[in-house]
């Protein structure tokens, strides 16, 4: 914004400029009767005063084109944003109700289920007791029985279900 008040002072300057020698031209061939080397050069300076002016009048209408343009780039790209964001978050819930709907499946219980999914976020035992305000052995109890109802060897294979489907290999994102 400071750019388009300098260009328009400075539009102000130059035609200001053009005016004040315009009416010095036009009384020095008043008062001396004709044509001289002082008015020709009063001329001279009118005539760049006023492609000055127009230089800067073009420049602030190539400014506010570009502007515009960039406006409009960026109204599309936070569309596009939110619409990412709409996705991704439709996508979340729907991958999170397909880890609720694989917990029913294998029938964890409550405590199961919140220690489950913490350990999806990557928490380590002693981080989910203190959490759930809970001893470390009895959140490592219903980890093992947890494990043992999804029939995986631990946390690694139990992440590895939910998301290794998720993962798209070198051969697949090439193919595509």
């Amino acid at each position: 914004m400071k750019k388009f008040n300098i260009l328009h002072f400075s539009l102000f300057i130059f035609i200001t400029l053009f005016l004040i020698s315009a009416l010095d031209i036009y009384h020095d061939l008043h008062d001396m009767g004709g044509m001289n080397t002082h008015i020709w050069i009063e001329i001279v300076m009118a005539i760049l005063s006023l492609v000055a002016f127009g230089y800067m009048l073009h420049s602030i209408r190539r400014h506010k084109i570009k502007l515009t343009d960039v406006s409009e780039s960026l109204d599309q790209t936070k569309q596009q944003l939110d619409s990412a964001q709409e996705q991704s978050q439709k996508l979340r819930g729907e991958f999170s109700d397909m880890i609720q709907k694989q917990f029913q499946t294998w029938a964890f219980t409550n405590s199961e289920k919140e220690v489950a999914l913490l350990l999806l976020k990557g928490l380590s035992l002693d981080e989910i007791a203190n959490i759930r305000n809970t001893k470390e052995k009895t959140v490592r109890q219903q980890a093992s029985n947890l494990y043992k109802k999804a029939q995986v060897a631990g946390r690694h294979e139990l992440v590895a279900y939910f998301f290794e489907d998720l993962l798209i290999t070198n051969t697949e994102s090439s193919a595509t």
